[in-house]
């Protein structure tokens, strides 16, 4: 790449070249935020819609089965495979009930925008969303969930798309 290239450009170039790049390594490679780097990939392969639509995406999340969600740190990954239920605003939280598998208590006025991201990902399909934190960051990722033979179960891709048109999910330049 050239020297006259922009860090935009730049960052852009790459993700075509690797769209299925761990996002928070190209972030700390480019020095700019994970939010930064899922606006660099090609536009058809993410959609954005605002932080407002936090509660209405989480609580339709909450009936889609079985998914994956993943936290990304500088001091680890960790995953939950099982379903998200369904929650409510109380005390100033977004809070998920249960005692066992995903439960908390999430900050979700501090949401500033949902991705929709359908890229490869290690050779496979993926699709996932994104929450971003008001720093750029990524809260938390959750990802359609996979059948028996490792491919994107259906009827979640049909709820993930689905969801996306109905939050106004739009490109963004």
């Amino acid at each position: 790449m050239s020297a006259s290239m922009s860090a935009t450009a730049e960052l852009a170039v790459a993700l075509a070249e690797n769209p299925g790049a761990i996002i928070e390594e190209v972030a700390r490679a480019h020095k700019v935020t994970t939010r930064a780097v899922v606006e660099a990939l090609p536009a058809g392969m993410r959609r954005f819609a605002p932080g407002s639509t936090f509660i209405q995406a989480m609580q339709d999340i909450g009936t889609w089965g079985d998914v994956t969600l993943i936290v990304h740190t500088d001091d680890g990954i960790m995953e939950f495979g099982g379903p998200v239920p369904a929650g409510k605003v109380a005390r100033g939280y977004y809070n998920v009930p249960g005692s066992k598998g995903f439960h908390g208590h999430l900050r979700h006025e501090r949401c500033a925008g949902l991705a929709f991201v359908e890229r490869p990902f290690m050779g496979r399909p993926s699709a996932s969303i994104l929450f971003f934190n008001v720093d750029g960051g990524i809260m938390f990722k959750v990802f359609v969930g996979r059948d028996e033979n490792r491919e994107l179960k259906a009827g979640q891709l049909e709820k993930f798309r689905a969801l996306a048109d109905a939050l106004g999910a739009k490109p963004q330049a």
